[in-house]
């Protein structure tokens, strides 16, 4: 509370702006109906019963009060250093006489009326939102792949794994002996280009659609899929799975996860209720989902492995190109969840500037 202040004389009670409110004493919940007058910055309080009305409740002048800032349609709120609040319901009236007697609102509440300010307030909002999106997101989430404990990486792939288990995969059924040939010469070429990036090698049937196709699951699984291999030679097999390693060393999928679901489910993760993240359907296969970047990035790191192995660019040409064709034939791209490549032609071009 302020120093004691004089008592109005009746000339300035009748000059005083008088204000319906609603007083909360700080020690309980009871909501008190008072009128509030208000001369020049001194406010007085006083009870609408009659009983109780002799005297006022609270005096003070508004400075020395916790003064909200003015909302359309809102009460302005008056807070005492003891906890006491004042509600002041004729928020618009209360507003401007407080600043007829000398003291405004704050400059951003005064700028929040002017349309002009608004627009360029709205502006650099979507100007900056659009910039956190393009830029800011992914490299957060980029830092925060890499300094992810390995053992979250590989609980968010074998989620999303067991989902697309449940939905979209079957167990192959290719002989057991072709899918160990495959897997060994996969090994001997990793070893060979790529020690360092711990993977995971899996065999899967598309339940829907010809499967053509392997991806990378946060963690280090790779999957690869009947379709690819009943329709591709081994030369082929090694190009595709060599771009898919790629995707698990640059960890495009789990940074896919963390600019899809945010902070919200990393904290999931670490406090072990990703489950209801990973049973999103949407969000598991936007993992998936890999932009022309990640692409290029993972086509890049796949010349450099068949290279170090001294494996020709051509078989991962003519498997992307066998993908064109079928599109063709189909007349539009490959259905389904594992259409993870755009762009087929131009991934040609590109990989067909590559001299051997």
């Amino acid at each position: 509370m302020s120093a004691k202040l004089p008592s109005p004389t009746r000339a300035e009670a009748s000059r005083a702006n008088s204000f319906s409110a609603t007083l909360f004493d700080g020690t309980n919940a009871t909501a008190h109906s008072v009128r509030v007058d208000l001369h020049g910055l001194e406010l007085t309080v006083w009870s609408t019963d009659a009983a109780s009305a002799q005297a006022p409740l609270r005096r003070g002048l508004v400075t020395d009060v916790l003064l909200s800032e003015p909302f359309a349609h809102a009460p302005r709120l008056l807070v005492w250093p003891d906890g006491a609040t004042l509600e002041v319901t004729e928020a618009e009236a209360f507003t401007r006489a407080v600043g007829t007697a000398g003291m405004p609102s704050a400059l951003v509440a005064r700028l929040q009326g002017r349309w002009p300010f608004l627009v360029v307030a709205l502006a650099m909002l979507l100007g900056l939102l659009g910039f956190a999106y393009m830029r800011g997101v992914p490299a957060a989430a980029r830092w925060a792949a890499f300094a992810l404990p390995a053992s979250v990486e590989q609980r968010v792939g074998a989620e999303v794994l067991a989902l697309l288990d449940g939905r979209e995969m079957e167990a192959s059924r290719v002989p057991a002996d072709r899918l160990a040939d495959i897997a060994a010469q996969f090994a001997r070429a990793a070893a060979q280009a790529a020690p360092q990036v711990a993977y995971r090698l899996e065999f899967r049937r598309a339940v829907r659609g010809p499967g053509i196709n392997a991806f990378a699951l946060p963690g280090g699984t790779i999957v690869l899929l009947d379709g690819l291999v009943e329709r591709t030679d081994s030369a082929q097999i090694i190009g595709v799975l060599g771009h898919e390693l790629g995707h698990v060393f640059h960890k495009h999928g789990m940074r896919n996860v963390l600019q899809a679901a945010g902070i919200g489910a990393l904290a999931g993760l670490v406090w072990g209720d990703f489950a209801g993240v990973a049973t999103n359907v949407p969000l598991a296969l936007g993992v998936l989902q890999y932009s022309r970047d990640f692409e290029r990035e993972a086509d890049d790191f796949a010349i450099a492995f068949l290279h170090a192995n001294g494996l020709s660019v051509q078989p991962l040409i003519a498997f992307f190109g066998m993908v064109a064709e079928l599109e063709r034939k189909l007349g539009f791209s490959i259905p389904g969840f594992l259409s993870t490549h755009p762009s087929t032609p131009d991934r040609i071009e590109r990989l067909k500037q590559v001299t051997d």
